[in-house]
């Protein structure tokens, strides 16, 4: 793993202000702001020039999303793509019957995959209005608007459509969150009596005063202020609000392959076709992000959770 970020990192510089190694002008370059010739130009390599959901907002800048997009698949913000997405999903049972929340959805990948796969109608919801505009975007952009629908949530006041869907599967939706209890209310309350509920989420491990300033880099680069809780507060919660709780696995380590099987083979792409600088600095940003979570989940200070229950 640390290799093949020291090698993103010795490439590129920090970018903080470290240089980065000049590209030779014969090569081709991809993503270059500057305005393209009007000579056709052969298509650049097609891993690395996914195309950005419009428009790109302030904290979403299109050359971050175009490395999001070339890193870990289009509409994902993290690893596991559609394989993962599929795999959480599998006890649903899902169909073209059912209705489906998808909590946490991000960009949209999940929610698109859920509905191509099984022809569910899947409703993601996001609480960056940012992000969740332009993953509503993409799946315009793909005919799927309303098959996979991503709509903004309110984080601070969750409203969500009572008793209207089969099943739910939260992705990572709730460290992010301040009010927990609001927000596993509004899901647990949208879910039909007997539907289920998979959910994941990062938890707190054991207490180290130590780790505060490891926490503290971690969550400047996500942009976000983590609100972490453990394993048994998040537990409770789920019982609190209605779920019967049947299972608790820690899938840290199958996130973490995951993680590093994504980087070598993105850092593998970008031997064979460097970007320019701004490219390049957006993937030593992402790859110390990924650093920095990964130190934390290795250590057992953070742990990534999956849980399985159905709505009483």
């Amino acid at each position: 793993m640390r290799g093949a970020f020291a090698q993103v990192l010795n490439w590129f510089g920090s970018p903080a202000g470290g240089r980065s190694r000049a590209v030779a002008p014969q090569r081709p370059v991809l993503f270059d702001d500057r305005v393209p010739p009007a000579v056709p130009q052969p298509a650049p390599h097609r891993r690395l020039d996914p195309e950005p959901p419009p428009p790109p907002p302030e904290r979403w800048p299109e050359t971050k999303l175009k490395v999001l997009g070339a890193l870990w698949g289009e509409g994902f913000l993290g690893p596991g793509g559609a394989e993962e997405t599929l795999k959480l999903a599998k006890p649903l049972g899902l169909n073209q019957t059912h209705s489906v929340i998808n909590l946490g959805a991000g960009l949209g990948g999940a929610t698109r995959v859920l509905a191509a796969a099984s022809g569910a109608w899947v409703t993601g919801y996001e609480t960056d209005p940012d992000l969740a505009e332009a993953a509503q975007a993409l799946s315009e952009k793909h005919k799927v608007e309303k098959k996979a629908e991503i709509r903004p949530l309110d984080p601070a006041n969750p409203q969500i459509r009572k008793g209207y869907y089969h099943h739910a599967l939260a992705l990572e939706a709730l460290w992010r969150i301040a009010d927990k209890p609001a927000m596993i209310a509004a899901l647990v309350g949208a879910v039909k009596p007997q539907g289920q509920v998979v959910l994941t989420d990062l938890a707190l491990g054991p207490p180290s005063p130590a780790a505060e300033r490891a926490f503290a880099a971690w969550a400047k680069l996500e942009g976000v202020t983590p609100c972490l809780t453990g394993e048994k507060a998040i537990t409770t919660l789920l019982a609190k609000e209605g779920l019967d709780v049947r299972i608790c696995e820690d899938i840290t380590s199958r996130h973490i392959a995951q993680t590093v099987v994504a980087w070598a083979s993105f850092v593998e792409e970008l031997k064979r076709d460097r970007p320019a600088r701004p490219f390049a600095l957006r993937v030593v940003e992402e790859a110390e992000r990924c650093m920095r979570r990964i130190d934390l989940l290795r250590s057992g200070r953070l742990r990534l959770l999956r849980w399985h229950a159905i709505r009483r």
